[in-house]
This record gives C-alpha cells, sequence and structure tokens, in this order.
C-alpha cells in the first residue's frame, strides 16, 4: 500500500511527481529557447531573408516585463522564501537601481556608457540595504513586514522632493532607438544571473543556514550560524538583482519617476508570484512570474473584468498560503498536501 503508515503521505513528491517535474523542466527549456529566437525575426536580417514576423513590438514589451518580474520575484525568494522574513519594501531597491542608473548616464550628469549605469547602479540599493537592513533585520514577523513597507515609501517620497533627481518631473534617461531587442536580451540576461545567483545559494552553507533562520532563528544561532550577518547578505543580495532590473527598465523605459521606480504594484505582484508559483524553491518565483503577468496582460484594458480580476488574485494568494504553501511547483510535484499526487495516492488509497 502506498503512503506512510497511519494513512498518513509523504512531504517527499513520488515517482511520478518527479518525473512530471522533470517534463515541466523541459518544456520549460524549450520555451524559453523560442522566446529567445523568436524576436530575431523582427531584424532587418530577417527581413531580407523573407522570413516570416514571429512577434510584434508590443509582444517583446510584454516578453521584457515578464522577464523583468521573474528578476524581482527571484530576489524577493531570497529574504522571503530562503530566509523567511516578510519583506514588504523591495520595490525600493527597484526604485533605487532605476535613479542611480538614469543619474549615471544623463548627459546632463555623469554622462556614463550605457552598460557602465546599468553595471554601477545596483551598488546604491545594496549599501541601502545594508544600511537599513542591520537595524531592520531585528524585527521579526510583521513588525518586519511593516517596517520595510513603510521604509520603501518613505525613500520614494524622499526622491520624489530631490530637485537633483527629478523631484515630481523624474528623469529621462537617453532614448536608445530601436533598442526592443536588446532590452529584452538584458532583461533575460539578468534574469538568468538572478535565477542562477538563487541555484548557487541553494546549494552553498550559505543557502543552508538562510533555511535555518527559517525554520528556526534561534537554533541556528545556537547551532554557530551568525544570523544576522546571513539575513543581511540575503536583504543585499536581493537588493542588487533588483536593483539591477530596475536599471535596465529606467533605460528601457526613458523616463522613470517616484510612481514608476517605486510603485506599489510592482511591490504586490512581485510577492504575489513568489508565493503563488512557490516562495523557497528555485523555480517556483520563475513559474509565478510568467503565468501571473501573462494574465494581468490578457486583463489588461478590460474594465470591470480587470478589476475582478485583482479580487481574485487576492483571493488566489489566501487559497495559495492555506492549501498550497510551496506554490504551483509543488502542487505539480505532489509535495504540497493539496497536490495532484496527493489527489492521486487518495483515490489508489480508497479505490476498491
Amino acid at each position: 500500500m502506498p503512503g506512510s503508515p497511519g494513512g498518513s503521505f509523504s512531504t517527499r513528491p513520488d515517482a511520478g511527481g518527479r518525473r512530471l517535474r522533470r517534463v515541466l523542466l523541459a518544456v520549460f527549456a524549450v520555451a524559453v529557447l523560442l522566446v529567445l529566437i523568436a524576436p530575431l525575426s523582427t531584424t532587418d536580417q530577417a527581413d531580407s531573408l523573407g522570413l516570416p514576423v514571429l512577434v510584434d513590438k508590443s509582444q517583446i514589451r510584454i516578453l521584457t516585463t515578464i522577464a523583468m518580474f521573474v528578476v524581482m520575484a527571484t530576489a524577493w525568494n531570497l529574504v522571503g522564501g530562503l530566509t523567511g522574513y516578510g519583506a514588504f519594501g523591495n520595490v525600493a531597491f527597484f526604485g533605487l537601481g532605476a535613479y542611480a542608473c538614469a543619474v549615471l548616464v544623463d548627459p546632463h550628469k555623469l554622462h556614463l556608457p550605457m552598460l557602465a549605469g546599468i553595471a554601477l547602479a545596483p551598488i546604491v540599493p545594496i549599501a541601502f540595504a545594508v544600511l537599513v537592513g542591520l537595524p531592520l533585520l531585528r524585527l521579526r514577523s510583521h513588525y518586519f513586514s511593516i517596517a520595510t513597507l513603510g521604509t520603501a515609501v518613505a525613500v520614494g517620497e524622499v526622491v520624489k522632493n530631490v530637485e537633483y533627481l527629478g523631484g515630481a518631473n523624474g528623469l529621462f534617461p537617453p532614448i536608445v532607438r530601436r533598442g526592443d531587442l536588446l532590452f529584452l536580451y538584458l532583461m533575460v540576461a539578468v534574469a538568468a544571473i538572478a535565477v542562477g545567483s538563487v541555484y548557487l545559494v541553494l546549494r552553498s552553507r550559505f543557502g543552508y543556514g538562510l533555511i535555518a533562520i527559517r525554520e528556526n532563528e534561534d537554533a541556528a544561532a545556537v547551532l554557530g550560524v551568525n544570523t544576522t550577518l546571513y539575513k543581511v547578505a540575503a536583504f543585499a543580495l536581493a537588493a542588487g538583482l533588483t536593483g539591477l532590473a530596475g536599471a535596465v527598465f529606467a533605460v528601457w523605459n526613458s523616463f522613470i519617476n517616484q510612481e514608476l521606480g517605486f510603485s506599489l504594484d510592482f511591490n504586490i505582484q512581485m510577492i504575489l508570484m513568489a508565493v503563488v508559483g512557490g516562495a523557497g524553491t528555485l523555480f517556483g518565483p520563475v513559474l509565478g512570474a510568467i503565468l501571473l503577468e501573462l494574465l494581468l496582460q490578457a486583463l489588461a484594458g478590460q474594465g470591470t473584468v480587470a478589476v475582478y480580476a485583482q479580487i481574485g488574485l487576492g483571493l488566489l494568494l489566501a487559497v495559495t498560503v492555506i492549501f498550497v504553501p510551496r506554490g504551483l511547483v509543488d502542487f505539480f510535484g505532489g509535495s504540497s498536501r493539496l497536490s495532484l499526487g496527493y489527489l492521486r495516492r487518495t483515490l489508489r488509497e480508497t479505490s476498491v
């Protein structure tokens, strides 16, 4: 009889769940390859060869946005998923990275090359994360969440009132003409860096320390984990990755202001994507970002339907947290109690 003694089931995915995960990973790899190749059909070289155009500019913009949210959700996962600290203010890192890049590349300010500005911009959110992380990460539970949200709002208001940063009018980085493909591939590269960083963290002593903090911080400290150092390092790494996405966004959008850089919508979406996809997992935030952004894009401009969709996203978050706390990744893998694997095993147990 499958399952563990006493009628309870193992939390490990069964053989079918592992096979399904491998299939999904293969499908995902093929999809990413197609996404990277399809935009090349819009180039002049493809047109001269008479190749059909597979995507238009609006679709390239959607793909770039999805890649951006992959970065943001994956970065949030380092703090909220692996470390267990529900950060509600990571959008501050996005805004700081965007503003830093805009200042660096602005012809009337520092006037650095675009790629140099993007590469240097994350230094600002990293420094900010270390500065505020030391006091904030002493808080726990909802106290930490509220403090990070308040910090993000406060930083946005300060930036809005600094004349050097454009004040309420914002900043206008130089326009890169015909840069659709460039920014798509730049954002995909940043997404690859973010996912690769989490992959390395998960397989390192640092990652084990973060998971230990999430499970029991006091016990982790007793075992010799420098909890303050680990938490601040995770916070800084998340800030750097999020700030890098913000830097690319600033030059891609050719405009950044307080409402865009410190958007509460971005803040909510990155958290929702990570939680629904699977907080604490490697590919969960990626899956959540892809599915939810496609859903939001499909519902955009639908009027009343879009409003109800926002309510539905809130309900989806509540259902996920209660029934599938490790998200869609474990739902399809069979690790969560409410999962396809669980239902299959239940049917086998109760079948005549």
